[in-house]
């Protein structure tokens, strides 16, 4: 009730402020007359009366003063002052004001936009029902660098039933590419297959209709599936109705049994499936072959940890491993399984460059509060005859430092704003890149925004948790650049702030360094982030220079997948011949085209090992006899359009038909690694096309330049190519070479696709030089960002030493004028003023490159064909730091030297 009491007269206080001051004064006068009266009637003149009264009453305005003090809500009349008074100071000197505005804006929005793809991707619960407890159960094998692989399917179903870690277990797998006829053209959909428990796991109900039921997803259940929000809407029109339908993928009949909800985002980040299949797992938990793999995805026991529930996985998978048949002998040896939370398996890749992105944005902001700083330090000393006046009419030193600090949070505040609308923008232009575009190809700032970091970047958005963030933010920079402006200008020592002022006695020693101390911080992060930032510019250079087997230029690239369809059935292998004949014969005819070619994977798509070899021809493979590869299926004019280099002996041709002995090319790697670089004329056995059974011997005809797969920079694998004549391929990728831009050739490729096979999507088309832009994507942004970091940083560096020294030289522009009279050159003021700044600048990039040697290692994992010492990146950053900051300080300079002495005198 007190409390209840004590709000409402704050408010009445605050609100009506001038009829309580006006009934103050009534009440002060009446009791000074009463007084006056009293003392009349006793004897005194009307004069004398009231100049006793007066001096006995010991001053109005010091009364009045103490009965606002004592007023409810004083504290919040108080601070509203100081944000009268902070305004009208701010609007004076709008110089000032717009300068720290725009500099603490672009610091803490640039901080607040990382933090909120940090907090967004890294911070922020999935979304999904008790996501903390979701883990991802995967499998690595060190040795050979493979990491974050799926296990077989017969050994998720044994984890259900034996594993005592999880509530549940569930899986999917990302094989099932279809192509969805009827209701228009026909388009290519991305399918997964799912366990019945995947999304009860996730707590996911559909929207429409049910989820799998148990016997559904069991081999030889009912063709059932489930449509994804986006694909019920674009192709079913948004059909309420829709279940129960059907659908026809790949020419079988599915029934559509359920739509799932718009907000579900699919736990991978590397695609989101427009339908989901069942898995078509077996109940005999017996591993054998061929078998196939699934992601799993597991629910943990609230009681268990995660390294007790590593430990079980690991020791059930080695007793799995032991019932494996003998020609999977060596998928157990170094196999490691690996349990995370499944918000780190998603963004493992990602964590570090966002980190990185914001220290660096950190150190940008820090700047930006050291600049502020200094110019509020050097209004301090500007505006301390101000503050002395004060002090002696009775401000106390807590008053004035809350009057400073304000001020400061008031400009803190402003730079908030700006901040949190360049943040706004920022979200907005990621989420309009992320989003789903009819342009087939999207402009450059869509993909520098959308692709670094796939899909989840459109979950990057401004909510509470950023608001609070950027709230905190304020404060800290308040606090940052105001506490010591605001405790240096509040000093009780008023007799000699008055006396340095009326001497005009420049600021003392102790400020002086305080300011050179924040320019030599200044300084050094800006070393550092430039230094950051030549090592990623040269190691993104030397991605690109990196020799990448192909040619990039003048090629454009296609995809199609031959599926089974209502008429015709399954495509038999001299259909797949007859299809893949006539589309190469009808592009190499298109007007423009060099020539075309079709391959079943791309140069920088991911291999996927397809096939063994051995290089004696045994019954069985025994551990150690066989080799995994990837074998590539390629018509005659492949290596010509894409530019790959023919070592040694010749490419395929018309003759390396269907029926024929089975030839191969096989990469410089493959040569190396098997056969000591004498491979061709060789024969090798595989599996490719057949089973482990029945092995083709192959004749290698030729030799080919490495060619790069995955990533720019990653180490070549071994690599074998066939016929397609001979191994046909269900999945095609296109790529022509063109005399001219190759994009212009896309309708071509499309219509040309359609003349042979009206049923046949044509989708992922895409330039080779997109491709490798994709590729170096998450690289490119990350050092764009760091050298606009960078940038900033010189910037503000630079305008940090030219305010200390553009107001050291005024603060001394008497005494320079006495120095002239005294004989001193104006070359040497100049000099003077360009010497006292070398030592400040060269103390900051000695420490700038100090702690560069320390924090560059944490930056190594993205650095490529470069150390993390780099002596090239760290004398150019040096050097270019060092360029910036003399200049910024030698304009001061030459102002002093042109210094008018008689001016000077003048004003004294």
């Amino acid at each position: 009730m007190k409390l209840w009491l004590r709000f409402k007269g704050a408010l009445r206080n605050l609100t009506r402020k001038p009829q309580i001051d006006r009934q103050l004064d009534d009440e002060l006068r009446a009791y000074i007359d009463m007084v006056t009266d009293e003392r009349v009637a006793a004897g005194m003149s009307v004069a004398e009366a009231r100049r006793t009264a007066m001096a006995d009453f010991g001053g109005i305005e010091q009364v009045r003063q103490a009965v606002r003090n004592n007023r409810a809500g004083v504290r919040m009349d108080l601070l509203l002052q100081d944000l009268r008074y902070a305004s009208r100071q701010l609007l004076h000197n709008r110089g000032f004001a717009l300068t720290a505005v725009i500099t603490l804006g672009l610091g803490i929005g640039a901080t607040t936009s990382i933090f909120s793809a940090v907090y967004s991707l890294l911070l922020r619960p999935l979304p999904y029902h008790n996501s903390s407890q979701l883990v991802s159960v995967s499998t690595s094998w060190p040795k050979y660098n493979a990491v974050s692989q799926p296990v077989i399917a017969a050994d998720l179903v044994a984890a259900q039933s034996e594993t005592r870690s999880f509530e549940q277990v569930g899986g999917y797998s990302l094989e099932l590419e279809g192509n969805l006829t009827g209701n228009g053209d026909p388009v290519r959909v991305a399918g997964a297959r799912v366990t019945a428990n995947f999304f009860p796991l996730l707590g996911i109900v559909p929207q429409l209709g049910r989820a799998f039921l148990p016997n559904e997803v069991i081999s030889g259940g009912p063709p059932v599936i489930l449509l994804s929000d986006q694909l019920w809407r674009q192709k079913f029109n948004a059909d309420a109705r829709v279940v129960g339908k059907a659908a026809v993928l790949d020419g079988k009949e599915q029934t559509i049994i359920g739509v799932l909800p718009s907000h579900f985002s699919f736990p991978d980040s590397s695609i989101e499936p427009d339908y989901y299949a069942p898995a078509g797992l077996k109940r005999d938990t017996t591993v054998s072959v061929p078998f196939f793999v699934m992601y799993v995805i597991a629910r943990l026991r609230p009681e268990v940890s995660i390294e007790q529930a590593q430990a079980e996985m690991q020791a059930f998978f080695e007793a799995r491993g032991r019932t494996y048949p003998a020609q999977m002998a060596g998928i157990p040896t170094g196999r490691q399984m690996v349990v995370e939370p499944l918000q780190r398996h998603l963004t493992g890749d990602d964590r570090k460059p966002l980190l990185i992105l914001l220290a660096s944005v950190a150190a940008v902001l820090l700047i930006a509060c050291t600049n502020v700083a200094n110019l509020q330090l050097a209004r301090a000393v500007s505006r301390q005859h101000e503050t002395a006046l004060r002090g002696a009419l009775g401000a106390s030193r807590f008053r004035l430092i809350r009057q400073s600090l304000v001020e400061s949070l008031l400009l803190s505040s402003l730079g908030a704003a700006l901040g949190l609308a360049i943040a706004f923008l920022t979200t907005s232009l990621v989420h309009l890149a992320g989003a789903p575009s009819g342009s087939s190809t999207p402009s450059q700032v869509s993909e520098l925004l959308r692709l670094p970091f796939g899909k989840v970047s459109t979950a990057i958005q401004i909510d509470g948790w950023v608001l609070a963030f950027t709230i905190g933010l304020t404060l800290l920079t308040t606090l940052l650049f105001g506490l010591a402006p605001a405790v240096s200008g509040a000093r009780k020592d008023l007799r000699n702030a008055l006396q340095t002022v009326a001497l005009r006695i420049t600021s003392g020693r102790e400020q002086r360094l305080f300011r050179y101390g924040l320019l030599v911080i200044e300084v050094g992060l800006g070393v550092v982030l430039l230094i950051s930032a030549g090592l990623l510019v040269r190691s993104f250079v030397n991605v690109l220079r990196y020799d990448t087997g192909f040619d990039p230029s003048n090629t454009l690239t296609g995809a199609t997948i031959l599926r089974d369809d209502q008429a015709n059935g399954a495509w038999p292998q001299e259909r797949m011949r007859s299809f893949s004949d006539q589309l190469v014969g009808k592009l190499q005819g298109l007007p423009g085209v060099q020539a075309a070619a079709i391959t079943s994977l791309l140069p920088l798509e991911p291999t996927y090992p397809n096939s063994s070899i051995t290089f004696k021809e045994t019954k069985a493979d025994l551990p150690g006899t066989y080799r995994i590869l990837t074998t590539t299926s390629v018509t005659p004019d492949y290596f010509r359009v894409v530019g790959t280099i023919v070592l040694k002996g010749r490419p395929f041709d018309t003759g390396d038909r269907g029926g024929m002995p089975l030839v191969t090319i096989v990469n410089r790697t493959f040569a190396n690694q098997f056969l000591a670089g004498d491979a061709l004329g060789k024969r090798f056995y595989t599996n490719v096309g057949g089973s482990a059974a029945h092995r083709i011997p192959a004749t290698i005809v030729g030799i080919v330049d490495d060619v790069k797969h995955g990533a720019l920079e990653g180490e070549p694998q071994p690599e074998a190519f066939v016929p397609m004549d001979q191994i046909p391929a269900s999945r095609m990728r296109m790529a022509v070479r063109t005399l001219s831009d190759p994009r212009l050739f896309a309708n071509a490729l499309r219509q040309t696709v359609t003349t042979v096979d009206r049923d046949q999507p044509v989708f992922d088309i895409q330039t080779m030089d997109q491709r490798v832009s994709d590729a170096t994507a998450q690289r490119r942004l990350i050092m764009l960002l760091i050298a606009c970091f960078a940038l900033l940083a010189v910037v503000l560096s630079a305008v940090g030493v030219y305010g200390v020294f553009a107001y050291s030289v005024t603060q001394r522009r008497y005494e320079m004028g006495i120095r002239l009279v005294l004989g001193a050159s104006r070359g040497g003021l100049l000099r003077l003023v360009v010497i006292q700044a070398v030592r400040p600048i060269t103390l900051g990039c000695v420490v700038g490159a100090g702690a560069a040697l320390i924090l560059s290692k944490l930056i190594a994992s993205l650095l490529f064909g470069v150390t993390p010492r780099d002596a090239v990146s760290f004398a150019v950053a040096l050097a270019l730091m060092a360029i910036v900051a003399l200049l910024a300080s030698a304009i001061p300079a030459v102002q002093a030297a042109r210094t008018d002495l008689a001016s000077v005198l003048r004003s004294e």
